[in-house]
Parts: structure tokens; C-alpha cells; sequence
């Protein structure tokens, strides 16, 4: 008798699982604790309108309801000279499902102001609209950020001497679709692990535009004719990138752990 009284505490099918109230439920979410999917349940009751599926769990059980898919454009890949002329950042509410598009670029004030100082600090404004954007989000996703979006915003952020602009530890988590590409897919024989293979291969869209480096120059000389046009160019590349991107980490993040690393 005792024995099965043993075997009946470990099956939580033949006893009543303790219900945290609410309060708890959102202190473990807001650090991260997993939570079941019932507790998921009563703690978003007010905020799901249909059913969750099976890979919302397994955002939310991680405590991620706030993902931003993010792209940066930047003049030059050395972050000493270049600048970021704008970025693109699709947020997504895991619970609801909304997907709003967000973004800032360059105004020809900023680069008025960028050519009175040293050190091309033309995106000084645009990157502090980044940096709340980043740091709003509990996870955040794109190709290639972890080798260079991130590490260039970073970089400038300590030029334009904005050292508060950078993101500490733990401010939130990043998944990078360069990464599980090269991991899950390794396309570098079948035409490399970009973006714009990763959707030829892996969702079978690629709606990228090309780059134009004379459009790109342009964006230095703010009195040109055709800076307004170039900029153009240049965001419309950003967003397009964006809305591919989600769609490929949407499809790639089921074959992955979610939570990725911290920033």
C-alpha cells in the first residue's frame, strides 16, 4: 500500500497540482522560470483570443512574449568610418500574434550635425531609438546579428560616445538565423548560409533587392539630388529583409531550443 501511495505522488495525473496566484506566475515568467502550459493559460487569459499553439508554448514557457526580428544598413563594414543610415525591427507578440513594423533613419539634420563633429557621427540620434527598441524586447532575432548588427551598433555606441546606449548582460536573448542555418542546414556547398539562400533553400522566398554601392555612396553627400531617393532604396532593402527574416526564423526556430544566448 505504501508503495503505490509512492507511485501515485509522482504521476501529477493522480494528484492536484499547487496553483501559484497570479503575481508568482509573472515574477517566474519575468526571470525566466518555465512555467506549464495551464499556468501559461491563466496568466495570459486576458490577452489570448484563440488557442496557443504548440510553438507559442515553447516561447512563453521561456518567458519570451516580445521578439524583435531586426536588420541594420550601414555605410561601411569598419564601424570607425562607417555609420548606420537606418534600421528595420518587426516586433511579434507571441500571445497575440501582432506583428508591427518599426524603424528609424537618418534626416538630413543628422547629417548636418554628423559634419561638424569628427568621427562621422551621423547616426548618434537613430541609435539611441535602436537601443530602446533592443532593449524592449525579450528576444532578439536576425541573420548574421550576432557577428555583425550587434557588434557594429555596439561599436557605435562607444564612438558616439553614448556608452549608456549599449546593452548590459541579460537585457534580453538572441537567436540568430545565420547560426542555425550554418548548424541545421550548413548551405555553404549549396550557396553559403546568407539570407537570401536561406530563403531560396528553407522557406522558397527570396524577395531581397541587391546592393548598389553607388546608391549606398550617395548617402554621405546629404545635399546630393538623389540622397532622398537613395535613402529610399536603402530602407525599402532594410524592410524586405525584415519581413524574410521572420519568416525564416519563424520556420527555423522549430528545429532549435528557444532562448538562444544572452546579448
Amino acid at each position: 500500500m505504501q508503495h503505490r501511495n509512492l507511485l501515485s505522488q509522482k504521476n501529477p495525473k493522480n494528484h492536484n497540482r499547487r496553483e501559484l496566484p497570479i503575481a508568482a506566475l509573472q515574477a517566474r515568467f519575468e526571470n525566466r522560470m518555465k512555467l506549464r502550459p495551464d499556468e501559461i493559460d491563466r496568466l495570459f487569459k486576458k490577452d489570448i483570443k484563440k488557442p496557443l499553439d504548440k510553438e507559442q508554448y515553447r516561447f512563453l514557457e521561456k518567458g519570451i512574449r516580445k521578439v524583435v526580428v531586426f536588420d541594420i544598413e550601414s555605410m561601411n563594414f569598419d564601424a570607425r568610418m562607417g555609420f548606420i543610415i537606418c534600421w528595420y525591427a518587426l516586433r511579434w507578440d507571441v500571445v497575440t500574434g501582432k506583428k508591427e513594423m518599426i524603424w528609424d533613419k537618418l534626416e538630413k539634420p543628422d547629417m548636418k550635425s554628423g559634419y561638424k563633429e569628427h568621427g562621422f557621427k551621423f547616426d548618434k540620434r537613430i541609435l539611441g531609438t535602436l537601443s530602446q527598441e533592443l532593449r524592449e524586447a525579450d528576444l532578439v532575432a536576425g541573420h548574421y546579428i550576432s557577428k555583425f548588427d550587434l557588434p557594429f551598433f555596439t561599436a557605435r555606441c562607444h564612438i558616439t560616445d553614448q556608452d549608456e546606449l549599449v546593452p548590459d548582460y541579460m537585457d534580453f536573448r538572441v537567436m540568430d538565423t545565420w547560426r542555425i542555418t550554418k548548424t541545421k542546414y550548413n548551405l555553404y556547398n549549396s550557396g553559403g548560409n546568407s539570407l537570401r539562400n536561406a530563403g531560396r533553400v528553407v522557406i522558397r522566398h527570396d524577395g531581397k533587392t541587391s546592393v548598389d554601392l553607388e546608391i549606398w555612396k550617395t548617402i554621405y553627400y546629404a545635399d546630393n539630388p538623389k540622397w532622398q531617393t537613395a535613402l529610399k532604396y536603402i530602407c525599402d532593402h532594410c524592410e524586405i529583409d525584415v519581413w524574410q527574416n521572420y519568416d525564416l526564423f519563424r520556420t527555423e526556430a522549430k528545429r532549435v531550443p528557444i532562448g538562444g544566448s544572452s546579448v
